[in-house]
């Protein structure tokens, strides 16, 4: 395998990028990727600065983002340490976004089912109280594309999910739920990558889907509440054998 240098960051869609945001989005896939792991020191600056082909200027520049993002924190005489994860601004969208190109994180996406079990099934029963036509006809349209997608396409099953659970966020009408749709989507997407994967019963969690939209559109709060918990608890059940099967392969391999 080929080292990245500057001319794979500079590949592909990155290359329409500022260089200031190319290095910055390389490093941080790289920690997030376990690359530089937690604890341990980056290259030095020079180091850095000779592999990306850019100033001490640029790198400083990333080195701070990484910083104000909790992925890294600088040591006098220790150099630039990459933060344990639990400091990490996990819903930052870069960070979400930087997400996407690592390895599931178990961990992570079992902290989000938690949020989601105190978030969505309040904005579940908003939605019955307060869902336009128009709301109630994009909840459907990300239930029918969920339906809709090829059971091999994961990308396509995750965008239909991650639509249909950002919709419900929308058509709670409440402005916090509303402003964390965006977030949560990006972090959804991860999720599904790992839970999704190994769900056996596609047609349960379809289901699942259809009956709390039946729910919000009968306009029954405490229904639409607690079948939007039943529908979470299949995640969660999905990520327990998620998890057993990461640390299974670990296992194997000696991890």
């Amino acid at each position: 395998m080929t080292s990245v240098g500057p001319r794979s960051v500079d590949a592909g869609a990155g290359a329409r990028q500022p260089v200031g945001e190319r290095v910055l989005g390389e490093l941080g896939r790289r920690i997030l990727g376990g690359r530089y792991p937690q604890g341990t020191a980056l290259p030095t600056e020079l180091q850095l600065c000779a592999e990306f082909g850019v100033s001490r200027t640029v790198m400083r520049e990333a080195t701070k983002m990484l910083a104000a993002k909790g992925l890294v924190v600088a040591r006098k005489r220790a150099g630039t340490l990459v933060q344990e994860s639990d400091n990490w601004h996990r819903l930052d969208p870069d960070v979400l976004a930087w997400m996407d190109a690592a390895p599931p994180d178990p961990e992570f996406i079992r902290g989000l089912i938690e949020a989601r079990l105190a978030i969505e099934p309040a904005a579940a029963m908003l939605a019955a109280q307060r869902a336009t036509a128009a709301d109630l006809a994009r909840i459907e349209t990300g239930y029918l594309s969920m339906c809709a997608a090829d059971l091999s396409d994961l990308s396509a099953c995750a965008s239909a999910d991650v639509e249909f659970h950002v919709s419900i966020l929308k058509a709670s009408h409440n402005p916090v739920f509303a402003g964390l749709a965006s977030l949560i989507g990006q972090a959804l997407a991860n999720s599904f990558r790992l839970t999704t994967s190994v769900s056996k019963n596609y047609s349960k969690t379809l289901h699942a889907h259809g009956d709390v939209l039946e729910a919000i559109r009968l306009r029954e709060p405490e229904l639409a509440g607690s079948r939007m918990r039943a529908l979470i608890d299949i995640a969660s059940t999905d990520l327990i054998k998620a998890t057993a099967s990461v640390r299974q392969r670990k296992a194997h391999i000696g991890v």
